[in-house]
């Protein structure tokens, strides 16, 4: 095992070079099929970001779903703008540039692994792991701000890491601009705080008055944005945040101190499963939990001299987000985003200190690990990003064929649309794929027919001539819909046209219908 990390020593940077190239090819084989996720969220910041490249330049980010006056930090819209403006408003250039960035993450990772055990080959498998990570590629092509933390987060425990062992002067201004980003990208990451704190209260000997003032400082400017946001907008994130705090959320109030213990390990297991075996989440949580507990169990001597080792550090950053739990942490969809690193990290130091005295299982384990992530991304990722959308078949590919499919019905005639969407009655989204798609295509828009859109981005779809014949209705997946007003739309629908014919693109509709006239 000696020699072979002299030979890894030699050639790591070309093997780490290999797995980005590898990274890279997991999280872009399904974009030239356009299989991303693209709904309201993805269409609303797509028209932010033509407006700031339009000159009118931005400081607040997306809202926060669920928490009146919360919103994230704005970077991401300027992370993505270069994208949209050389992919003329094409959203799959930004698929493409989100994956690179986080393919990035594989010499994060390898660094972080790296600074822990101080050997080759544990650094070279977690990058590996990272690499091949069924979440990590998930979040590659997620076309949300939270996507930006896969590389932030593990960023920040760099910083915090060479801080606490003394051994880069720069160490307090990395973990502050870390931290900061991280927020910035999801602002419920503000629980990373907690490990923060804990690790410089245990190594407060060795921290400087001025190194925290150089934290405090960098953190402030990463998220000085959001911090003119609260001065321009009167305050509304702090109304938004006294709501968390004070337990407002009548769901949050419903929960029993159990249900939070489940829920923790729920969500920690599904996050470790979805990085060493995606395939089945309670093997892949079982496993890691396991695995878990005996590196504990097997340092305990070493664990007893000294609170601080590779376990509890790594633990202290994928399962800091319990302090999120009993603020509705618990319903928030990228609560755990930037824990993939973590867990590629624990996973890769824990095959090379257990399992290298056996190489057989040691190769075992790695090709479960490697092969079961690879599956599932080619099962799942041809279909968007499965893990995160409340509806799923709200993928580009499929809403591009819709469409194509009225204005090939249309036969370059005039036609006019309603639409069925979530959040209800907003034609965001489809304003936004007629604009860019469209009318890029066959040289027109489509008219309107519906409730105004006064108000809403992308309202420049004109109302609708009465003398328009054809007309046609895009009904979204109802998922979440209450089904009232799905009854209610159908039925408005029947009294002003008459279906003529129906196609669906998995549970998107889209029906062809003739007006009625008086």
């Amino acid at each position: 095992m000696k020699d072979l990390e002299q030979v890894l020593k030699r050639y790591y940077k070309l093997i780490l070079f290999a797995f980005f190239v590898l990274a890279l090819v997991a999280r872009w084989w399904y974009l030239p099929a356009k299989a991303i996720s693209f709904a309201y969220d993805q269409a609303r910041d797509a028209f932010v970001v033509q407006e700031i490249l339009g000159g009118h330049l931005k400081i607040l980010g997306p809202p926060v779903s669920g928490i009146p006056g919360l919103y994230h930090g704005v970077l991401y819209y300027y992370i993505i703008a270069p994208a949209y403006l050389l992919g003329h408003g094409s959203p799959i250039v930004v698929a493409y540039w989100l994956s690179f960035l986080n393919s990035l993450g594989v010499f994060i990772v390898f660094y972080l692994a790296y600074l822990l055990t101080k050997r080759v080959l544990p650094s070279l498998l977690s990058a590996l792991i990272f690499a091949i990570s069924f979440e990590a590629s998930q979040y590659a092509n997620l076309l949300t701000n939270a996507s930006m933390a896969v590389w932030f987060v593990p960023i920040l425990y760099i910083g915090l890491y060479l801080w606490i062992t003394k051994s880069s002067k720069w160490a307090p201004i990395i973990t502050g601009v870390g931290f900061g980003f991280a927020v910035q990208s999801e602002i419920a990451l503000v629980y990373h705080l907690a490990p923060i704190l804990l690790w410089l209260v245990v190594f407060r000997k060795n921290i400087l008055r001025k190194e925290l003032i150089k934290f405090v400082a960098s953190f402030l400017l990463a998220v000085s944005s959001m911090i003119l946001v609260e001065f321009k907008f009167g305050f509304r994130g702090v109304n938004g945040l006294l709501y968390l705090f004070t337990g407002q959320d009548a769901i949050v109030q419903q929960k029993e101190f159990s249900d939070f213990v489940v829920t923790y390990f729920n969500q920690l297991g599904k996050t470790i499963s979805y990085t060493i075996f995606p395939l089945n989440i309670v093997f892949g949580a079982l496993a890691g939990f396991i695995s878990i507990f005996y590196s504990f169990v097997h340092d305990i001597g070493i664990l007893k001299k000294s609170i601080f080792s590779w376990q509890t550090f790594l633990l202290s950053y994928v399962g800091a987000y319990i302090v999120a739990l009993p603020f509705g942490g618990w319903n928030m969809r990228h609560i755990m985003v930037g824990a993939t690193a973590g867990v590629a990290i624990f996973a890769g130091i824990f095959i090379w200190k257990f399992l290298s005295k056996n190489i057989l299982v040691l190769t075992l384990v790695l090709v479960a690990i490697l092969s079961t992530n690879i599956i599932k991304i080619l099962k799942e990722n041809a279909n968007g990003q499965t893990i995160f959308p409340l509806q799923v078949d709200l993928v580009l590919s499929k809403e591009l064929r819709a469409v194509d499919y009225t204005y090939k019905k249309a036969n370059g005639k005039n036609f006019s649309i309603s639409t069925l969407t979530s959040p209800l009655f907003v034609n965001t989204l489809w304003s936004y794929l007629y604009n860019w798609y469209g009318k890029g295509k066959y040289g027109y828009l489509p008219f309107w027919r519906g409730r105004d859109q006064v108000g809403q981005l992308g309202n420049n779809l004109q109302i609708a001539d009465p003398n328009i014949k054809e007309h046609f209705f895009i009904i979204e997946p109802t998922y979440g819909i209450p089904s009232i007003w799905v009854t209610y739309a159908k039925g408005d629908q029947d009294s002003i046209s008459t279906l003529k014919d129906q196609k669906s693109f998995g549970e998107l509709v889209v029906q062809e219908r003739v007006m009625h006239f008086k």
